[in-house]
């Protein structure tokens, strides 16, 4: 595919996304195709910047405050085509899950906020669901909710109303699965794999996986009970630290909180054993689950470095080296969706957004929630082949403006140089010790190639 990115292919990008949102009046979805555009040409500007009038910046605010124009309305068409999509998707497709916080403290006269994790912290609860291709790369949000936390009800006891609060919000997990429908049959050569971290640790969740045909990868939160295939009821943990090492896999970790990124060499271990129902709760009396468990740790980490560990538990039949490091596999695919909602916060400004209405935020995150899906794509674009000819991928007036105006050799570029020299417009500075061009600086140096290469003629 030729990535030619002019403002007409935005506006037809727009088009193909919010085209068809069934908005209860045409003009209202002509006016959301045009906001569209308007948005993902600048994601992180604000709306005064990205409108450029004052006339369509109140036919924005307008639209925004319309009771039919909904965040459910304005995500349905790329919903829909991502699940389309994934159906037709040979092999494994990754549906990775996480939730986030949308934290609007700073813009007190907003109306219908609900809680955060403090009283004191007002905003939007996001739970998302990227579809990801392990052969094919990303295919879009498959599924995103939003809700707002009641304040802390206080005629009841604290273990009462924190119970709760955990029910109805640990069922997002099972209600995305539900919203998604079956997977595919066996016999369709497609498997749908949920992927997610130690939240996702929830019995009900497995159940309904296993009753609408799909697979789970989560890692270990509790260490619960379980049953060993002997019949014995171990504590999950100590079981599976138990379990000798029988291959060994190496794993690029990112750097975060202060730390470099570094390779860490993981020794790994698999059994199976049968997943117990909650002795309390609605999930009471159901039925054992047979799960597989893979423990994945560093027996040597360096000095100063807390150790990793991995305890994943997943559906997927697990009884050889190979299937256990193909979960490993899945699970290290999970940052994406903590690369998705970067995206969306800083890339698409989200938190910085300041409307009147919850409700005219949640219509806003219809827009920027696939905007963000946009920017991490053309991360990933960087990626996916990097040693492959810029040219077979990359519109011919691109690769001649950048080589001119960083003035490169003339011989062809690979992709991955390419896209560096991109993030050079963007700020990267392309020193060996910096590695790999973060999104930020590819799309700023994206838009600024745009803007070089489409300028119109003197």
């Amino acid at each position: 595919m030729i990535i030619r990115d002019t403002a007409q292919d935005v506006k037809e990008w727009a088009a193909q996304h919010w085209g068809a949102a069934q908005l209860n009046d045409k003009r209202r979805t002509a006016r959301a195709v045009i906001v569209g555009a308007q948005l993902a040409a600048q994601p992180n500007a604000s709306l005064p910047e990205q409108t450029g009038s004052w006339k369509d910046l109140k036919a924005a605010y307008r639209l925004f405050n319309e009771p039919d124009v909904t965040h459910a309305a304005l995500s349905r068409p790329h919903h829909q085509a991502t699940l389309k999509q994934a159906r037709l998707s040979d092999g494994v497709v990754l549906f990775i899950q996480d939730g986030t916080e949308l934290d609007f403290t700073h813009h007190p006269q907003v109306t219908g906020l609900g809680r955060l994790s403090t009283e004191k912290r007002h905003g939007l609860l996001v739970h998302s669901c990227l579809a990801w291709s392990p052969t094919g790369g990303e295919l879009g949000l498959a599924a995103q909710q939003v809700w707002r936390r009641e304040p802390k009800p206080k005629s009841r006891s604290k273990s009462k109303r924190e119970s709760s609060w955990r029910d109805t919000e640990y069922d997002v997990w099972a209600k995305t699965l539900q919203g998604l429908g079956p997977a595919p049959a066996r016999q369709s050569g497609v498997t749908w794999i949920s992927v997610g971290d130690r939240a996702s640790d929830i019995y009900g969740y497995f159940r309904q996986a296993e009753t609408l045909g799909w697979k789970v990868v989560a890692r270990a939160a509790r260490d619960r009970i379980i049953e060993t295939l002997t019949g014995e009821r171990p504590y999950l943990m100590q079981w599976a630290r138990q379990l000798p090492s029988q291959a060994t896999k190496e794993v690029s970790l990112r750097g975060r909180d202060g730390l470099p990124a570094r390779t860490a060499r993981l020794q790994v271990a698999w059994a199976q054993c049968l997943m117990p129902s909650p002795r309390d709760g609605k999930e009471r009396g159901g039925p054992n689950l047979r799960v597989s468990v893979v423990r994945a740790w560093e027996a040597e980490a360096p000095d100063g470095v807390e150790p990793l560990e991995w305890v994943l538990v997943t559906t997927l039949e697990v009884s050889d080296a190979q299937s256990a490091l193909q979960v490993i596999e899945y699970y290290e695919k999970r940052w994406m969706i903590e690369e998705y909602h970067k995206c969306l916060k800083t890339g698409c400004a989200m938190e910085a957004r300041q409307l009147e209405t919850a409700d005219g935020l949640e219509a806003l995150l219809g827009f920027l929630s696939i905007i963000a899906v946009r920017l991490l794509q053309l991360r990933e674009a960087s990626r996916q082949e990097p040693d492959a000819p810029a040219r077979h991928l990359i519109a011919p007036e691109l690769l001649t403006t950048v080589q001119n105006y960083l003035k490169l050799p003339s011989q062809d570029l690979t992709v991955q140089e390419f896209w560096r020299a991109v993030a050079r417009l963007g700020g990267f500075l392309g020193r060996k010790s910096d590695g790999n061009p973060g999104w930020q600086t590819i799309w700023r140096g994206w838009q600024k190639l745009q803007d070089l290469a489409w300028q119109p003629s003197p």
